[in-house]
């Protein structure tokens, strides 16, 4: 589905941003505008035109909350956040870039005002994470004891872009959690903690933390990845027993490998990494001046895996890969995928095929204009469908 830009990486961006409407977290008039004067693939000018729009609906924000317009405030702080987000989206090539700090921290400035202003309540909190702690927000309404929806986040999301799905668990009588691991937002940014493969190495700190409190019905703990996170979550379920029910959206069984050239096994390929990889850096390079999606994903990738080259880099995601584990997943798991999946193509079904536990399917079309990676431009709907199995299983564990 392509939006304002011919180009595939932008286009997808700006659709994730429209998407954004619908739990307030953008507007659409502002984001067609915006997107209008914004050069195609050209990364400067992409940081440059939300900057702008970020800062003005922040002062107007300020304004707001001056004067005591409070409501006003807040809806106008959650679009900053996540204008600023975007802003800072395109910048991750140079890690030393000053704008990452200054725009990521203006982005959760803004979040903390959504957070001391809404109702019902978003906590911040701390999860410890050996020798360091992990930074999470904690959506609950009163003390009475819920079950609680766990989100995994990404390969580039934030704890912030999550408000949406939060506030839909809260309407159906669930508490929410989302965090940011090695790799992710905050963690990655100022701790510099950097992805690892094992990651129920970091979900069973968060179900540690979770279990105490007096909000959370232990019995009924729901893990959903998102992105990457369909990954990462199915991961941590294969070895955290605590899970009620994971959700992968969409489903990842390898991260990288499948990604290979069609001559390559997957062993082969990453032997091939291992022995050329001044070669493999200067094909990539090359390719990387070609496309901005290709650009965006490498100079990302090497950002939150903490690699200084594409060989490098592709060599640290060999582990990502769920063979010999998802068939060890015991809880009930529900594997999505959508009609135009970009990313991970083929993923899901493969994650599918191999789980033993009791298993669904769900998949996303174009016809339902959900076809996109995540559902990304129709929460609405896709939240509609994942809550519905959610409860479903829920209510079975009651």
């Amino acid at each position: 589905m392509k939006v304002i830009f011919k180009d595939e990486q932008f286009s997808f961006q700006v659709l994730r941003l429209l998407g954004g409407a619908a739990s307030g977290a953008s507007d659409i008039g502002e984001v067609i505008s915006t997107a209008n004067k914004i050069v195609e693939g050209d990364f400067e000018s992409w940081c440059r035109e939300w900057t702008k729009l970020a800062k003005r609906i922040h002062e107007f924000a300020d304004k707001c909350y001056l004067e005591g317009h409070l409501v006003s405030a807040k809806q106008a702080y959650l679009r900053a956040s996540n204008y600023y987000r975007t802003a800072e989206f395109y910048l991750h090539e140079n890690p030393n870039d000053p704008r990452i700090n200054e725009l990521y921290d203006a982005g959760i400035k803004c979040f903390s005002q959504v957070m001391k202003l809404n109702k019902p309540v978003i906590e911040a909190v701390k999860i410890p994470y050996e020798n360091t702690t992990l930074p999470g927000h904690f959506y609950h309404e009163g003390d009475e004891k819920r079950p609680v929806l766990v989100l995994v986040n990404g390969f580039d999301g934030t704890k912030e872009e999550f408000y949406g799905i939060a506030m839909s668990a809260l309407a159906r009588g669930m508490n929410f959690f989302t965090f940011e691991g090695p790799g992710q937002g905050e963690a990655v940014r100022k701790q510099h903690l950097f992805f690892r493969y094992d990651y129920e190495k970091v979900v069973t700190p968060v179900i540690d933390y979770l279990i105490s409190r007096k909000e959370i019905d232990s019995n009924r703990i729901v893990l959903m990845g998102e992105s990457f996170g369909g990954y990462l979550a199915p991961r941590a379920a294969v070895y955290e027993k605590r899970i009620a029910a994971c959700i992968a959206n969409g489903g990842v069984y390898d991260f990288m490998g499948f990604r290979r050239p069609s001559n390559f096994s997957r062993e082969g390929f990453f032997e091939y990494v291992r022995n050329n990889p001044e070669e493999v850096n200067n094909s990539m390079y090359e390719e990387m001046k070609k496309s901005s999606a290709i650009k965006w994903s490498i100079s990302n990738a090497m950002y939150v895996f903490d690699a200084k080259t594409p060989a490098e880099c592709f060599l640290k995601t060999e582990n990502y890969y769920l063979k010999g584990t998802a068939e060890k997943i015991e809880c009930p798991t529900l594997v999505i995928d959508t009609e135009n999946e970009g990313y991970f193509k083929g993923q899901a079904k493969l994650l599918y095929d191999n789980l033993k536990c009791k298993k669904d399917f769900m998949l996303f079309t174009k016809e339902e204009g959900a076809e996109e990676h995540c559902q990304v431009g129709a929460k609405l709907i896709a939240g509609e469908r994942i809550f519905n199995w959610i409860e479903t299983i829920i209510n079975k564990k009651h």
